[in-house]
């Protein structure tokens, strides 16, 4: 199960680190809390000069309602793999394009045709 949150963190990372921050040089991350390595958060600052705000959540429940109440403002979420298709049926994920995505044909075929999302269109 690690490996499949794992591979949703980086599947979205690289879906929605295209440029979808609201404001620029900044990027709004809900992810469960304490999962984000703060030294790799600064070391993200500092190479690509973006500041970046964590907020936690405690369950996959919480995010989602969260969400779906209204609450904005992140530029990207992070759910477990197995509530990926449940926010792909609220409407809550943009759809990635993989086609458009250069360093795309660098993955290995493992993480491409994933169960919760198959062809890794939303994450």
């Amino acid at each position: 199960m690690k490996w499949k949150l794992s591979a949703t963190v980086v599947g979205l990372a690289m879906a929605m680190a295209s440029g979808l921050a609201h404001a620029a040089g900044e990027l709004n991350l809900y992810n469960w809390g304490n999962y984000t390595n703060p030294e790799l958060i600064k070391k993200f600052e500092a190479e690509h000069g973006i500041k970046i705000t964590v907020t936690g959540y405690d369950s996959n429940d919480t995010a989602l309602a969260k969400v779906k109440a209204g609450g904005h403002g992140f530029d990207m979420v992070v759910p477990s793999s197995s509530y990926v298709p449940i926010w792909v049926g609220e409407g809550l994920l943009l759809e990635a394009r993989p086609d458009q995505m250069p360093n795309f044909k660098n993955m290995k075929k493992r993480w491409i045709d994933v169960d919760w999302d198959p062809g890794r269109h939303y994450t």
